[in-house]
């Protein structure tokens, strides 16, 4: 079991943690042209139960043995995890992207930090640095600057479906907070394996009351299985691990880069409209990385240093995290 942090090591995020923010910050992002793209074929219910079903029976072939002994002494807590942290925002955000494009629902999981933050505050009463506060309004404000100009027409749907993503963020931020509270000493990849296949059992019913999926295109069918894969097997592990060594807000903050990669990927792949104020927005969502982590500001030549390192580092922290 991994050994608990201390609170000056929670305050620290690692070249190697960040390196892994970023990676979970473009398959995430990269999640939302999968959900675009079978959701509407096979439904929210069925999209989110085939991508848990999908990500659990990977790792479990990995680790499913020790998984499953951490799951029999807590099997509550791993269910409410599976419900929070999959489950149910899985679904919502499915849903959400049968109105909203790819980008713009994307824009909606930046908030996930500000709802951490403030779960975390009132639950395990951690105090916020004033420059943590000033990164999460700046985060926050780089994702109203990018949905300002991004055009959209708002109507029923689009409330619900702003107000399904939103409920996703908050989500994903009580969870986050729990598992800090009463899983912080479980693996990583137990953790992960656990939560999903915790997730799955719980979507197959509410799934099967939805009715029989239709049999999916090629198109859907490789958009489930590369969310499954490698927006959900590889990444939860990855995020779990982060979750470990830092506090939650901090492990959230990766949903910052999220807006980011879905208007990049909805772009290049979906044909979504890119304006120009991607660039204003990645502007300002590296300072409040910089200001919500705590990070030092390197000089230009030790950044350029840390630039490869980083790059050679996700890899191989990945790959640990998986071995």
């Amino acid at each position: 079991m991994p050994s608990s942090p201390t609170s000056a090591t929670l305050s620290r995020v690692s070249p190697t943690d960040l390196a892994l923010l970023v990676y979970l910050g473009a398959v995430w992002g990269a999640a939302f042209l999968f959900f675009r793209v079978a959701s509407p074929e096979i439904g929210p219910l069925w999209t989110a139960e085939i991508r848990v079903a999908i990500a659990g029976l990977v790792l479990a072939l990995v680790g499913g043995r020790s998984a499953l002994a951490a799951a029999r002494r807590q099997p509550a807590a791993f269910l409410i995890v599976g419900a929070t942290f999959s489950a149910i925002p899985f679904s919502l955000l499915a849903f959400a992207t049968l109105s909203l494009p790819a980008s713009l629902a994307s824009l909606l999981m930046a908030t996930t930090p500000l709802f951490t933050a403030i779960v975390s505050a009132a639950w395990l009463r951690q105090r916020l640095a004033p420059s943590v506060v000033a990164g999460l309004g700046l985060g926050f404000g780089a994702v109203v600057f990018l949905l300002g100009g991004s055009p959209i027409e708002i109507g029923p749907a689009t409330v619900v479906a702003v107000a399904a993503g939103l409920g996703a963020a908050l989500s994903y931020a009580f969870a986050g907070t729990f598992v800090r509270r009463r899983l912080g000493d479980v693996a990583p990849l137990d953790l992960a394996t656990g939560q999903l296949v915790a997730a799955a059992v719980i979507l197959l019913p509410i799934s099967l009351l939805s009715g029989i999926p239709p049999v999916p295109s090629p198109a859907a069918a490789g958009s489930l299985v590369t969310m499954g894969v490698v927006s959900t097997a590889i990444a939860w592990p990855v995020y779990f691990r982060i979750l470990s060594r830092t506090t939650a807000t901090a492990a959230s903050s990766s949903t910052f880069l999220v807006p980011m990669f879905g208007i990049v990927w909805g772009g290049l792949i979906l044909g979504e409209h890119v304006g120009p104020e991607l660039l204003a927005g990645f502007g300002l969502v590296i300072v409040s990385l910089v200001l919500v982590l705590r990070l030092p500001v390197p000089r230009p030549a030790a950044l350029r240093v840390s630039v490869g390192r980083l790059v050679s580092r996700s890899t191989a922290a990945i790959g640990a995290v998986l071995g």
